[in-house]
This record gives C-alpha cells, structure tokens and sequence, in this order.
C-alpha cells in the first residue's frame, strides 16, 4: 500500500539535486504512517458495530475499571486531533471519556473524521500535547478485539505523519527545501490516507475481472 503513496510523493518531490533528495527523503517517509492510517481504517470500517458499542459502554464504570489508563489516553488524544471538546491539563477526564464516546456511538462520522484528517494540517502546538498521550495509548492494555489497538495505531501514525509535515515546514523556512514544490504536499486539500485508498479502489478497480 505504502508504494502508491510513495510513488506520488517522489514525482512531487524530484531528484535533481541535494534540495531535491532531502524533500524526497522527508517525503518518502510519509509512505509508511499513512498506510498505517489506512491499514487501521479498514479495520475499523469492518468493525464498526464493536466502536458503536465501546462508545455506548465507554463510561460506565466498569469499563473504566477494565481499561481506565488506554481509554483515557485514547479518548484525550482524539479530542485533541478533532477538538471534540477543549482539552486541557485540568481537563476532566470523565467530560473527555463522554465525547469521545459520543464520537465513538456514531461511528460513520467517526470514520469520516479519520479519513479526512490532513496531517499536514496540524499544527506544532497540537503534536507536542499528543506525543506523551499517544506514547501512553500505545502501551497501555490491549482489546481482544483489536478495535482500540487499531485506534492507537491510527494515533499514532497520524502522529508520525503530522511530525514530518512539521520537519518539512521546518526546512522549507530554513531555506533547506523549495517552497513552491513543498507547498504540493502542505497545501494538499485531500488528506493522504484518502488519497492511499483512492488509488487503492483505482487498482482493484483496474485489476478486477
């Protein structure tokens, strides 16, 4: 999956000269996270009625019980990346629990946010408030349903993608990178896991008897 995206971010970064290879190498690194985004949106599409499900469970008290410390970093670094609610370091985790779960019972919009998320869109004051809450998901608990496993793997891919976006910002204002030609990939109005899947449905599309 990572070569389709791959493919198109080397025509828009070029080989030319140092510049060039330096953008490549940035972008090429984007390959792995977005088809990791895509790998965890799959997943949940097909799982859509165990979301609706943790959604309507979610803060109860014996779920907290369960899974209290994954939930609740869970829950805060989606509200973060989609600002369900306003997140601060005072922020009541039982008010962050019930709009994650509200996102979480209507699980098409929930997708849809998922699928459009431009990483390249968040900004440097949002990753570093996610960097230690998506570290604290990842190894946390795990669900023998995958379902929350998949959405730290999509935080934390999302994550990754939003850093090297930044790191390519950096250089583009550190006079390291072209700005026009960077701009093809920060301005992108499509979000990267979108345009993975896009072409994906293109190839089967293609390939299919």
């Amino acid at each position: 999956m990572g070569n389709t995206l791959l493919t198109g971010q080397k025509i828009v970064c070029g080989h030319t000269d140092r510049t060039h290879l330096r953008q490549n190498l940035l972008c090429d690194r984007l390959s792995q996270p977005t088809a990791e985004m895509v790998d965890a949106l799959l997943f949940l599409q097909d799982h859509k009625a165990d979301l609706q499900n943790i959604g309507e469970t979610l803060t109860q008290d014996e779920g907290l019980r369960r899974h209290a410390t994954k939930e609740v970093m869970l829950a805060t670094c989606f509200c973060v990346f989609f600002e369900y609610v306003p997140v601060t370091e005072s922020s009541d985790a039982s008010r962050v629990l019930a709009a994650f779960s509200g996102a979480l019972s209507r699980p098409d919009e929930f997708l849809q946010d998922l699928l459009t998320l431009r990483a390249q869109a968040v900004p440097k004051a949002k990753i570093f408030r996610l960097q230690p809450l998506v570290h604290e998901a990842d190894i946390n608990g795990t669900d023998s349903r995958g379902v929350l496993d998949s959405l730290s793997a999509f935080a934390r891919a999302a994550l990754e993608s939003a850093q090297i976006y930044s790191e390519i910002r950096d250089a583009v204002d550190a006079g390291q990178l072209d700005r026009q030609q960077a701009a093809n990939v920060l301005d992108s109005l499509e979000s990267d896991q979108r345009r993975m899947m896009n072409a994906m449905d293109t190839v089967q599309e293609a390939t299919s008897p």
